[in-house]
């Protein structure tokens, strides 16, 4: 694995670097898990989703990039663009760490529309002389030439009483005033909302103070990526807190995304939750995901996260010199008090030819014949056995990447133990999830290096990054009485080099 020098980590990106970020392109598109339908690094290495909006008839989602190798240096902004939610396109840099109050990355925020103009709040990840860190809330917008500028002051600075893990600020307004949402860590070291006002967009920012959930002291050492939406007549507080301890099947990886149901108290700066917090997703790999700002939904909001981890690390791309995916975007909805999260329902024209199909259990056709496809979309219906398997990926006496269920105990696991290459091993190779009423469906994306599992229509999801070799090329499936089609999926993400 290569050493990465200070000098190479705090690099910003110049128009002198095409020519070696093009041939960096050129080495990693022939990577077998470069993915076909989901958004990727264009090189490097990617993180949060930023500044996901609809906006100009087009949605806009914008990552966190280091773009010469895979490690978290020095963060920039990448731009990709879609009309559909399913259909993105390389647009390329759209921001980058070149004033002082950014000097050490572009770090995450969100967007706002004002007067059609695309503005972005943002955390500045400032350092000076001494090494010292100061984390400035910035706004920058983008202009009617399309270029971007950045405002000459930073809206917030960091609070007496709190440290310098202050960042991630959502942008929003409620009943006519502008309100930021930021995640921050007390000089105790627990994890705190901290919200602001304006009413101004560029000026005039004042603290009301922490923003407190109703029965919850603080969440762990850290919160992250905070984000507050109204779906119909509830609010959602979805946050990625770190430092939460591991119970049983839930936070189970080393940081979580969780999220709240609820109502918002703004003159009490009370958030009051119809029931616990829940993890956003099940799988191994999800983190910092992002509502948009968007108006094409009612009664909904659209989501993407991050398909991996803080601190986590995957080797077999990370020796190809890159990292990092965005999960598919999801449709929330808020259904009895609970959120359900479908996939994007433009993802249904990945749909490409039937692969196989069995009905109540019987055969109807099959083109595979044993074999796994590098990328499909499966679907099973009104599993009626005792158990349920399929086994991804799998080669002889290894079961590859596994789903089962167990009609008893009704519980469903995913294992990616039995693959060759692993990752992050120390947090358990198994996810196991309760279904307090049975399984009823499965939706199953997978995407090369990638499988996002859909359950009961939106009622869990499980994301996981897997690693396949050329040798793990089987596909194992069991099960009384279901109905299952697998179709070829359609590419959607072209794997094109625009800086």
């Amino acid at each position: 694995m290569r050493t990465w020098t200070r000098k190479e980590k705090y690099r910003t990106i110049s128009p002198d670097d095409r020519y070696e970020l093009q041939n960096l392109h050129e080495r990693i598109a022939q990577s077998r898990w470069r993915s076909t339908f989901h958004v990727q690094p264009v090189t490097g290495l990617m993180n949060d989703p930023n500044g996901f909006s609809w906006f100009d008839g087009k949605w806009h989602l914008y990552y966190q990039w280091f773009p010469f190798g895979a490690v978290h240096g020095l963060k920039h902004w990448y731009h990709v663009e879609s009309e559909d939610l399913a259909v993105w396109e390389n647009k390329g840099l759209a921001m980058k760490p070149d004033i002082l109050y950014d000097n050490y990355g572009c770090y995450s925020g969100s967007a706002f529309i004002e007067d059609g103009t695309m503005y972005f709040a943002y955390t500045g990840n400032n350092k000076d002389v001494f090494g010292q860190r100061h984390p400035y809330q910035v706004l920058a917008w983008i202009d009617e030439k399309g270029e971007l500028q950045k405002l000459d002051h930073p809206l917030l600075t960091q609070p007496e009483g709190y440290t310098e893990h202050f960042r991630d600020p959502k942008l929003f307004t409620h009943d006519g005033k502008y309100y930021i949402l930021v995640g921050a860590q007390d000089t105790q070291e627990h994890g705190r909302f901290l919200l602001y006002s304006s009413d101004q967009l560029k000026q005039g920012w004042k603290l009301e103070g922490e923003l407190k959930v109703r029965g919850y002291d603080h969440f762990g050492f850290m919160v992250e990526c905070p984000d507050i939406e109204k779906i119909g007549d509830d609010w959602l507080l979805l946050f990625s807190p770190q430092g939460l301890e591991a119970e049983g099947e839930l936070y189970n990886n080393k940081y979580n995304n969780v999220y709240f149901v609820g109502r918002m108290d703004f003159e009490n700066l009370e958030f009051v939750p119809n029931g616990p917090f829940r993890e956003l997703d099940r799988g191994f790999d999800f983190y910092a995901a992002q509502c948009a700002l968007q108006n094409q939904y009612e009664n909904k909001a659209v989501l993407a996260g991050w398909f991996g981890a803080a601190d986590y690390t995957y080797p077999a791309t990370d020796e190809e010199e890159w990292s990092g995916l965005q999960t598919l975007a999801r449709e929330l909805t808020i259904e009895d008090g609970k959120l359900i999260q479908k996939p994007a329902k433009a993802l249904k024209q990945l749909r490409g030819r039937k692969l196989f199909e069995a009905r109540d259990g019987s055969i109807v056709s099959d083109s595979m014949h044993g074999l796994m496809p590098q990328t499909a979309i499966m679907r099973l219906d009104d599993p009626d056995s005792e158990s349920i398997e399929l086994n991804l990926f799998a080669r002889s006496r290894k079961n590859g990447f596994a789903i089962t269920y167990d009609k008893f105990r009704r519980r469903l696991v995913v294992e990616r133990g039995d693959l060759e290459n692993q990752c992050n091993e120390e947090f358990g190779s198994t996810r196991t999830v309760t279904l307090e009423d049975g399984l009823k469906s499965l939706e199953i994306y997978v995407d090369r290096s990638s499988v996002e599992v859909f359950v009961n229509d939106g009622e869990y999801v499980l994301s996981s990054r897997i690693f396949p070799t050329a040798g793990e090329n089987l596909i194992r499936m069991g099960g009384k009485n279901i109905d299952l089609v697998i179709y070829e999926a359609v590419p959607a993400v072209e794997d094109s080099f625009v800086l």
